[in-house]
């Protein structure tokens, strides 16, 4: 008898973290950001030996909890999303060389829409992202330094 209630408790806890995981899955899927482009022309494409950088507000002020995402420059497939930490910094890991978009978006600001070319090279330059209100002639823009 205890073997078969181990055996039926154990089977209830594997269906249950896994329908857990695959509920977060889900909410994860339906929380990823969307490709946005507000840009009114194209700048041409920051080169960059890594997508590591910085957010800023238009006072130069790092800002925090800035949605971050890496676009594909081919069809715009989402590879991966992270939020600028308390100093407006942020990276990513191991991207490899090739044309790619950085999108940064939060609520009330333009979201900025960064064309890079990632390649090797000696200068390393980190991607400076500048928030700006809606409203005003150019949206928010990057820039290598």
């Amino acid at each position: 008898m205890t073997i078969k209630k181990t055996f039926l408790t154990t089977f209830w806890l594997v269906f249950l973290c896994a329908a857990t995981t695959a509920a977060v899955a889900q909410a994860a899927l339906a929380t990823a950001p969307p490709y946005v482009d507000e840009n009114q022309t194209d700048p041409a494409p920051l080169k960059l030996n890594a997508v590591v950088g910085r957010v800023r507000g238009l006072g130069g002020d790092g800002m925090s909890r800035v949605t971050v995402s890496l676009f594909t420059e081919d069809g715009h497939a989402l590879i991966a999303t992270v939020m600028s930490d308390k100093d407006g910094k942020f990276h990513f890991n191991k991207v490899d060389k090739g044309f790619y978009r950085v999108v940064a978006q939060i609520a009330g600001l333009c979201t900025a829409n960064i064309p890079i070319k990632v390649e090797p090279s000696l200068l390393h330059r980190k991607l400076e992202i500048t928030m700006q209100a809606k409203d005003l002639d150019q949206c928010s823009y990057g820039m290598a330094k």
